[in-house]
C-alpha cells in the first residue's frame, strides 16, 4: 500500500469515528468523577472512604477509588478547557486510540480498503454508544497497546517489546483498576496457547520458542505484582472478580447487563458479535489457535455484558484482518453484511436518541438552588441524579458508584424509585426526595400522607417530609 493510501486509511478512521462526537453525552457518572478529581487535586490525597453520600459518610463506607488517576485527568481537562473539558477529553482520548490502532494495524488495513472503511463505520456505531467522558475510555487505549505487545511477542521470536506490559499494568491499576486484571490473564493465556502444535479442521497451532514462553511467564507475574502499586494495594487482585460476580450490580445496572434483543440499542452489540462469528466461519484461511482463543474470550465477555462490547471491537481488530484478503469471495460477503449492519445499526442508534443522553441527566438550576437553600440532611435522590447533585456540592443518598453501594443500599435505592416501598421510605426517614415526575415513586408519594410536593420544575419534582 502506498504511503498516500496509508494516510487515506487513517483519515477514514479518524473522520468516521469522530462522527461519534455528535452523539456525545455527559452521562450521570462524569459529574462525580470530575468532583473526585477536584477533591484529590485540592487536598492532595486520595479518598478511601465515601465523601459524597450522607449515608456513606455516616456509615463510613469504604470507597475503592480505583479510577483516581483518570478523575484527576478529567478535572484537569475541566480546568483547562472549562465547559469544553469533557468534549476535549473524549476527542483527545479517541484520537489517541485511533492513532494507536492505525500504527499497529496499518499493514493489515491495506489488505482491503473497502472492508477497512466498513470496519471503521462499525467502530463509529460501537463507540457512539459509549462516547462518555469516563475512565473506561483510557482502558480502551491500554487494551489496544496490550493486544499489540502480546501478539508481537507471539509472532516475533527476537522481540522484547512485551517487557513494556508491566508499565501498562501499573497504569491500568490506577486509571481504571476494575479491568486491570486483563493484562496478566492474557499473558498467561498466550503462554499456554503457545505450548501446542496441531491441526484440527480450520484451527491450526504452532508451538512458539522457549524464550517467548519465558517472556510471557515473567511479564505475566510482574504485571500481576505491579497491580498492587495503587492506593488500595493487593485488594486490586480480587476487586475485578468481586464486581463481575456481584448479582445486585449485574441485575440492576444497565451497562452490566447482557445484550438483549428486546433493546433496540443492543442491536449493535449483536451485529458486531455476529459479524465476527460469521467471518470466522466463512473465511477460507486457516485460523490460528491464538486468534481463535482470543476471539472466544472476548466474545464471551461481549455476550456477558454490553460494557465489554468496545473491548470486543478493539481485540477483534487485531484478529479479523487475518481472515480476509483483497479478492476472495468471503470479502464480498463480509462487505454486504457490514453495510447491512451499518444501515440497521444506524436506524437502531438514531431511534434510541442517544444524543439526548446529555439532556436527561441534568437537573434544572431552580431545583438545585432550592435543595441548597433547604439543606436537607437525609436526601433521597433518583439514581441518575446522583452525579449531578454531587457536582453541585449536594450530599446524595446514592449515585453511580455502584461498587460502593451494591452490598449496602443499592437494591433499596432502586426498589424505592421503581416501586416506592413504604417500609423503605419509613426506614430511611428521608427529609427530602428529588425525582423525575415519570417514575413509579412519584405516584406513590402523591398519595403518601408523610410527604408533600414542595416544588416542581420541568420533569423534576421535590417532596419534603411533613412536620410533626
Amino acid at each position: 500500500m502506498k504511503n498516500k493510501d496509508n494516510w487515506l486509511t487513517l483519515l477514514i478512521f479518524v473522520g468516521i469515528l469522530f462522527l461519534a462526537i455528535f452523539s456525545f453525552g455527559f452521562g450521570n457518572d462524569y459529574y462525580w468523577h470530575v468532583k473526585a478529581g477536584e477533591y484529590i487535586v485540592h487536598n492532595l490525597k486520595i479518598p478511601y472512604y465515601d465523601i459524597f453520600s450522607w449515608y456513606g459518610i455516616s456509615h463510613h463506607l469504604y470507597w475503592f477509588s480505583h479510577e483516581w488517576l483518570s478523575e484527576v485527568v478529567l478535572y484537569l481537562y475541566k480546568v483547562i478547557f472549562k465547559d469544553y473539558g469533557p468534549i476535549m477529553f473524549n476527542a483527545s482520548m479517541y484520537l489517541v486510540l485511533i492513532m494507536i490502532l492505525f500504527v499497529f494495524l496499518k499493514k493489515n488495513l491495506s489488505k482491503n480498503k473497502i472492508f477497512t472503511f466498513s470496519w471503521a463505520i462499525f467502530g463509529m456505531l460501537v463507540f457512539s454508544t459509549v462516547m462518555l467522558p469516563r475512565p473506561h475510555i483510557i482502558s480502551y487505549i491500554l487494551l489496544a497497546i496490550t493486544m499489540y505487545l502480546l501478539f508481537d511477542n507471539f509472532n516475533h521470536k527476537e522481540s522484547k517489546k512485551i517487557y513494556l506490559l508491566p508499565v501498562i499494568s501499573f497504569l491500568w491499576a490506577n486509571f481504571h483498576g476494575g479491568s486491570s486484571n486483563l493484562v496478566y490473564l492474557l499473558c498467561f493465556i498466550f503462554m499456554v496457547v503457545g505450548l501446542f502444535t496441531f491441526n484440527f479442521g480450520k484451527i491450526t497451532a504452532t508451538k512458539i520458542d522457549k524464550q517467548q514462553i519465558i517472556r510471557y511467564s515473567i511479564v505475566g507475574i510482574i504485571s500481576f505484582l505491579v497491580l498492587a502499586i495503587n492506593p488500595h494495594g493487593i485488594k486490586i487482585w480480587s476487586y475485578p472478580y468481586v464486581n463481575i460476580m456481584d448479582n445486585v450490580l449485574i441485575s440492576n445496572i444497565v451497562e452490566w447487563a447482557s445484550p438483549s434483543l428486546n433493546k433496540s440499542e443492543d442491536i449493535i452489540c449483536f451485529l458486531l458479535l455476529g459479524l465476527i462469528i460469521i467471518t470466522m466461519i466463512i473465511t477460507k484461511y486457516k485460523i490460528k489457535l491464538i486468534d481463535f482463543i482470543t476471539m472466544g474470550i472476548f466474545l464471551i465477555l461481549g455476550f456477558k455484558s454490553v460494557r465489554f462490547i468496545p473491548l470486543v471491537y478493539i481485540a477483534s481488530s487485531f484478529v479479523i484482518f487475518n481472515w480476509i484478503d483483497k479478492d476472495s469471495l468471503v470479502i464480498n460477503k463480509i462487505i454486504v453484511i457490514t453495510f447491512i449492519i451499518f444501515l440497521l445499526g444506524s436506524s437502531a442508534f438514531l431511534s434510541t436518541k442517544l444524543v439526548d443522553n446529555y439532556k436527561i441527566k441534568k437537573i434544572p438550576d431552580e431545583i438545585i438552588e432550592y435543595i441548597k437553600k433547604r439543606n436537607p440532611k437525609r436526601l433521597y435522590n433518583y439514581y441518575d441524579y446522583g452525579g449531578y447533585l454531587i457536582y453541585n456540592d449536594i450530599q446524595v443518598f446514592v449515585d453511580g458508584r455502584t461498587d460502593l453501594y451494591s452490598s449496602n443500599i443499592l437494591k433499596d435505592a432502586l426498589d424505592i424509585q421503581n416501586h416506592g416501598y413504604k417500609y423503605l421510605l419509613e426506614g430511611y426517614d428521608f427529609d427530602m426526595i428529588v425525582i423525575p415526575c415519570n417514575i413509579p415513586l412519584n405516584i406513590v408519594l402523591s398519595t403518601n400522607n408523610n410527604y408533600y410536593s414542595s416544588m416542581q420544575h420541568d420533569n423534576t419534582i421535590i417532596y419534603e417530609k411533613k412536620s410533626l
